[in-house]
């Protein structure tokens, strides 16, 4: 019976890296594998493990391999580029609707603005948005050795999991390990620089596609984006447990849409309540970093490519992003 390729992959998973002692598929990419008959090649890319280990790994691979029925093997191992990453940083919320990617978004600008090396990652498998709030309308590169040439808008690396569908409106429906593997790559794959940040944009939930995020890239810090409101905090406090859980310190809690900004009279009025995230930081001992308000330009400006912290206009909430980036900057450069 010819041997098939699910065998084939499940001897993968359960194979473990000599000297790493991980699973190989947990820390490595599968990036070919072709099985024809009795005869397998298999494409590996593998955090980087002294040459001897790699001999073992192959002769190791090889072996359970033939020992399934293969009779030949061809199997080639690469090692993964380190990134020149000082601080990446993940935003979550825990829920979707309080607008994450928009702070996202400002917050990456304002730090670019701040004279700081950023890149984004966009892993929202739900609304991958960047790219419209970016303005990008292409999609990026692979040059000659194989390495995914990030889009750069206001002085922002921008890669995002809208790339990869053919329209902002082709929903991604894609299993648990489609979206592992796409946010892994896309972080791996990626040249990314010399950089002093890369923020990465979570699901907003605190499910797989986010966990999975949390478990394979490097993460430093976390930030919680929330509203106002009592069902909004319920959710994010969630993500921030998460982050906690996952021994990955918080920087802060940012709570948008605080206020509503008449664009005729300059009014606020708070729509969804008042003061649930420094509640929420307080009880979690956590810093506060600021209130965004709701302001009518700041979705404009959004809808149009040209987010507020990047636009020419002053405007209170453009000041509090980059207020809001200077406590960054300051917290992180405490380690």
């Amino acid at each position: 019976m010819p041997l098939q390729q699910t065998q084939v992959i499940n001897v993968l998973k359960t194979t473990f890296i000599p000297g790493l002692k991980k699973l190989l598929l947990s820390v490595g990419t599968l990036q070919k594998i072709d099985v024809r008959e009795d005869e397998v090649l298999i494409s590996l890319m593998i955090p980087e493990i002294p040459e001897g280990d790699v001999n073992t790994l192959k002769d190791t691979i090889t072996k359970r391999l033939k020992d399934i029925g293969a009779k030949k093997v061809g199997l080639t191992v690469s090692f993964k580029t380190e990134q020149k990453i000082k601080d990446i940083i993940a935003i979550a919320s825990g829920k979707g609707g309080v607008g994450k990617s928009t702070v996202s978004t400002n917050i990456a600008i304002a730090l670019a603005k701040s004279g700081k090396k950023v890149g984004v990652l966009d892993a929202d498998i739900h609304g991958p948005n960047l790219p419209i709030m970016f303005g990008i309308h292409e999609k990026p590169f692979v040059n000659e050795n194989k390495r995914i040439i990030p889009i750069e808008r206001y002085g922002v690396k921008v890669i995002s999991l809208g790339f990869l569908v053919e329209s902002p409106s082709t929903p991604i429906i894609w299993r648990g390990p489609l979206v592992t593997k796409a946010i892994e790559q896309l972080y791996n794959d990626v040249e990314w620089g010399e950089l002093d940040y890369l923020l990465i944009d979570l699901p907003p939930e605190t499910g797989d596609a986010a966990l999975t995020v949390m478990q394979s890239l490097p993460l430093k810090y976390g930030i919680i984006v929330t509203t106002p409101q009592d069902v909004s905090v319920a959710d994010a406090s969630k993500a921030l447990k998460m982050f906690k859980k996952m021994n990955i310190p918080v920087l802060g809690v940012i709570e948008n849409m605080s206020y509503f900004i008449c664009p005729k009279c300059s009014e606020k009025t708070e729509i969804f309540g008042h003061g649930g995230g420094e509640r929420m930081s307080l009880e979690n001992e956590v810093p506060f970093l600021g209130k965004i308000p709701l302001e009518t330009k700041v979705r404009e400006s959004g809808d149009n490519g040209m987010p507020t912290v990047a636009s020419s206009e002053e405007t209170e909430t453009k000041h509090i992003f980059i207020d809001v980036a200077k406590k960054i900057i300051k917290n992180t450069q405490k380690d």
